[in-house]
């Protein structure tokens, strides 16, 4: 039987809806403050979600309307977009997800480790440590960000270098995650996956049915997790006996 060694979890969409209330928002202030006429609606910005960081979005998005921003005036919007994400942080308007706390605080309790690994950069990912994430930065081993890696998530580099940093083996380590890109970046890196579908409604049949397990939330006593598909819970949400069966 494997042992769980390490939980790795990302961050947008995973830990905290930051994705459309947050970075999209963020994003459209930015462009504002520029006096580009850019604005990304919801359907637009999930489609965007399909590449990997802030920064690779705006010129992704820059190419595709065959806009004449250069990378340097597409960083400088970046960088503001950072300042109005912070902003919105800071308001407190961003909330955690479902089960999120409960579960850190059991897989500490059971002497797990745990990674942060996020495409995001540190100055985006720092408002949420410094605020909602306060009380359990220490329960983290380590936090890999943007700047870690020199490819991000669907490659594999980050959760690679999670598991090295781990000092476990690939079969001992779970990764949780909200997006298909963060499922193909784990599973590249021959790591098994927990699919915590984001909180906007889509149809049944876009669900990504390549992670090891997907439920609806880590849920709670009050709101029990909903299994999409993979092995069926232990108990009536997300925990350390759940993840255990999942990398058996």
């Amino acid at each position: 039987m494997n042992k769980l060694s390490a939980v790795f979890w990302d961050v947008d969409g995973t830990i905290a809806d930051t994705e459309l209330g947050g970075h999209r928002i963020a994003f459209n202030l930015a462009f504002k403050d520029f006096d580009l006429d850019w604005s990304w609606d919801k359907n637009k910005y999930l489609d965007l979600l399909k590449i990997s960081g802030g920064l690779n979005r705006i010129i992704h998005y820059r190419d595709k309307i065959n806009s004449s921003l250069t990378d340097e005036q597409c960083k400088k919007i970046q960088s503001r977009k950072r300042k109005h994400y912070n902003d919105l942080i800071f308001t407190g308007k961003i909330k955690i997800r479902e089960g999120v706390l409960r579960l850190i605080e059991e897989l500490d309790s059971f002497n797990i480790k745990q990674f942060i690994v996020t495409t995001s950069g540190r100055d985006s990912l720092n408002p949420i440590l410094q605020t909602s994430l306060n009380s359990y930065i220490s329960l983290f081993s380590k936090i890999i960000t943007y700047e870690d890696v020199i490819r991000h998530k669907p490659f594999p580099d980050a959760y690679n270098l999670a598991v090295k940093l781990s000092n476990s083996t690939n079969k001992n380590c779970i990764a949780i995650e909200d997006s298909s890109i963060g499922i193909e970046a784990a599973r590249s890196a021959n790591i098994k996956t927990l699919l915590t579908l984001p909180p906007w409604p889509f149809s049944i049949d876009k669900i990504n049915k390549n992670a090891t397990a997907c439920v609806d939330s880590l849920g709670s006593d009050n709101i029990p997790s909903r299994l999409i598909y993979g092995k069926p819970l232990v108990n009536t949400n997300v925990d350390y006996s759940y993840l255990l069966n999942i990398i058996n």
